[in-house]
């Protein structure tokens, strides 16, 4: 304990000295969490000017925002607004809300040190008062910060009651605003955000494109469920599926890859409870040089890019998928009608969403006649689980009478093609008849036998060179043959 105090009393005087608090718009995204949301806003530098006496106008991309009337809003920008005036002399920050009032930052204040935030109604302001300067974490990194609290006044000084008092806001020395709010709603929502991820430094909540999205290894399993409704009148289907990736090769500087699922899927259809299984093998190629000819997972929250009379909706969130990030695009979702961009009624929804590690994610289409929807329920990559699986392997996909004619002998070895190790996968197989493994090489030797006691059993390599392997599972008698390639 003691190491610990000298450490923090070694460390705090050299945050105060360096510290710098105007390090708002530094280079690259910076992410934030809405508190008590899966939500995620963004702001980025994209432009600046230099109006004179050193100042600095930095200005974000443009987004489009909701507004109470039915034309939407594309002039407002980012989480910080479309455009911050920095005023070098003073270290002072000028946000503009939706009012095109201003909302003020004092990067210089000292504790104690008090200004008038932004204007309220007529009469009336918010104060921001700095109660502290203090190491804490910030991202993980020990950081001085300023936290600054909020009280409505009259210009009199007389306090005013007011949904924000009390409500607070945290500036870094290093890594900016680590809690703000979105200055455009300023001070129309006390709603407040978190800083979540930096790009300059790297730090927490890092972009993500294609090639992470479609970043699948061996062996991992993703579980879908999903329901078609309305293909034809009065009928629905839903259905489950387990893809398991047994396979995966890359070609050039991970330019392309290609993977291997195997994959069973189970559909019933009402009326008449029709129910269809299919267990087959899935060859998946993605190349992302021409993936990156679609950009639109590149853009940010509420990013407004206009696409002739359409826009997309660009929506972030850090899921419930162990807190992966996941990208949300509400196709065309926006209309420009007469003189301005609305959310048209009765248009086709297309939602698609993309997820770290885990593709896509999440899927819905309603046409007004048609639905289609699906989504990633469960995954397991490497030691990582998460979510309600479908069923164990493929079999509970099965109804009892289908399980009893279909699961006699099956058997499977994955990956295949293997390297080191692969499992080997017994579904309806009785493990009291003295099972074996045993594997033949291209002129019929005896190379490997396992003696198999478990539903699910580990093969290794053992040192067998590449090549092309002939295997039986045998008991009482010979229950399965296949081929396996080790490469």
């Amino acid at each position: 304990m003691k190491k610990i105090i000298f450490a923090l009393l070694f460390i705090t005087p050299i945050l105060l000295h360096a510290q710098d608090y105007t390090n708002i718009c530094s280079g690259g995204p910076s992410f934030f969490q809405k508190v008590n949301s899966t939500m995620v806003k963004a702001y980025k530098t994209t432009s600046y000017t230099l109006p004179g006496s050193n100042d600095t106008i930095f200005y974000s991309y443009a987004t489009i925002r909701d507004t109470a009337a039915s034309c939407l809003d594309t002039t407002k920008g980012s989480i910080f607004g479309k455009k911050i005036y920095r005023v070098a002399q003073t270290k002072s920050f000028f946000f503009f809300n939706r009012r095109k009032d201003t909302v003020r930052i004092e990067a210089k204040a000292v504790v104690g040190y008090t200004w008038k935030f932004v204007n309220l109604s007529s009469g009336t302001y918010l104060q921001a008062n700095v109660l502290s300067m203090d190491p804490d974490s910030v991202l993980g990194v020990l950081d001085n910060v300023m936290k600054v609290e909020l009280q409505a006044k009259r210009y009199d000084g007389t306090p005013v009651t007011n949904p924000w008092n009390g409500k607070t806001f945290k500036l870094s020395a290093h890594y900016g605003l680590a809690k703000t709010f979105d200055m455009v709603n300023v001070p129309f929502d006390t709603t407040s955000y978190t800083l979540v991820g930096r790009k300059s430094p790297a730090m927490g909540l890092q972009d993500f494109g294609w090639k992470e999205v479609y970043a699948f290894n061996i062996g991992d399993i993703l579980h879908f469920s999903g329901y078609d409704n309305g293909l034809a009148p009065g009928q629905t289907s839903t259905w489950k599926e387990i893809k398991t990736v047994f396979a995966k090769t890359t070609w050039g500087n991970n330019d392309s890859v290609q993977y291997k699922f195997d994959r069973c899927r189970s559909t019933v259809t009402n009326p008449g409870n029709n129910h269809v299984y299919i267990h087959d093998t899935l060859t998946v190629k993605y190349n992302f040089k021409t993936l990156a000819n679609d950009s639109s997972i590149m853009r940010f929250p509420d990013q407004f890019i206009r696409e002739n009379i359409y826009a997309t909706q660009y929506d972030r969130y850090m899921k419930a998928y162990n807190v992966r990030q996941t990208k949300k695009l509400g196709q065309d979702k926006y209309r420009f009608i007469n003189t301005c961009f609305v959310i048209p009624a009765g248009s086709v929804l297309l939602n698609d969403s993309y997820t770290e590690g885990l593709g896509l994610s999440e899927y819905y289409r309603d046409d007004q006649t048609v639905q289609n929807y699906y989504k990633c329920v469960y995954y397991k990559k490497g030691t990582e689980i998460w979510g309600a699986p479908v069923g164990t392997q493929c079999s509970p996909l099965l109804d009892v009478q289908e399980q009893n004619a279909a699961l006699t002998q099956q058997v499977r070895i994955v990956p295949n093609p293997m390297k080191n190790q692969a499992e080997l996968i017994l579904e309806g197989v009785n493990l009291n008849d003295n099972l074996h493994l045993v594997m033949y090489n291209i002129v019929g030797k005896e190379v490997y036998n396992l003696k198999v006691t478990s539903s699910s059993m580990v093969i290794n390599r053992n040192n067998l060179p590449t090549g092309l392997y002939i295997y039986l599972l045998t008991g009482k008698e010979t229950i399965a043959k296949g081929k396996l390639v080790i490469e």
